[in-house]
């Protein structure tokens, strides 16, 4: 596996007795370990197909991604210009949840490398969490149709708690519910401005995944320890850069 950033030797191995807990990784679901953008898209389209609005195409939904579904919703309706307390948008999210159900895991799939590398984190110990904006029962069902279930120790999801990313309350749920000790290192790894914010905000190390959703400039804007240009691969690996 090229681009390790764990500082760990790139050899597999099985730790019979590990006395301390290795780092932990925390990573963003869509646009970091798996393109959801199809799933998305086609939920969105119904929900303004039952206002009768044209649909999206998938770039336009792809720039939604990141605070959760009910803004993605707000802004996919912007045209209906209802304001953020108008029970519409309790009705459009419950379209949205009721399509999405059976939609969520249709087109989704990994990015080349994650299964691998997440393995690889898994056999040296190190603890997995996947925090995301998605509501929870969205990304439980995702992780169980990739597999991700047999490494991911812990998932929160946008409603799991009040509070969701850029907020670090999310991260630190997460690394209490692995068991990690208050101030633990850890690294958060996603693809948009409020994956790098909450993992700041938590006191986590960060990596950007260009590859992911946001724009690259955005995220270069914002700061993070490390880019990376495919997943597990820095972009600084890459010829010309």
């Amino acid at each position: 596996m090229r681009g390790d950033p764990t500082g760990l030797r790139p050899a597999f191995s099985i730790r019979l007795h590990v006395p301390d807990r290795s780092q932990p990784f925390l990573f963003d679901l869509d646009g970091t370990l798996a393109d959801t953008l199809g799933d998305i898209a086609a939920s969105t389209n119904h929900v303004r197909a039952q206002w009768h609005l044209p649909p999206l195409q998938e770039g336009t939904v792809r720039e939604f991604i990141g605070h959760g579904a009910r803004a993605l919703l707000q802004r996919s309706l912007a045209e209906l210009q209802r304001p953020a307390s108008d029970s519409l948008w309790d009705e459009a999210y419950e379209c949205y949840a009721h399509h999405h159900q059976s939609q969520c895991t249709k087109t989704t799939r990994l990015y080349p490398g994650v299964r691998e590398h997440l393995h690889y984190l898994q056999q040296n110990s190190h603890p997995l969490a996947i925090v995301t904006n998605k509501p929870e029962r969205f990304a439980l069902a995702v992780v169980r149709h990739l597999g991700l279930d047999k490494v991911i120790e812990v998932v929160i999801g946008g409603d799991t708690l009040p509070q969701r990313k850029p907020d670090g309350a999310p991260l630190r749920t997460a690394l209490r519910r692995m068991g990690c000790a208050e101030g633990a290192h850890g690294t958060m790894v996603g693809d948009s401005e409020t994956d790098l914010l909450a993992g700041r905000a938590a006191g986590l190390r960060t990596i950007a995944c260009i590859f992911g959703y946001r724009p690259e400039a955005v995220l270069r804007a914002v700061g993070a320890d490390l880019f990376w240009r495919a997943f597990g691969v820095a972009a600084e690996t890459f010829p010309g850069n």
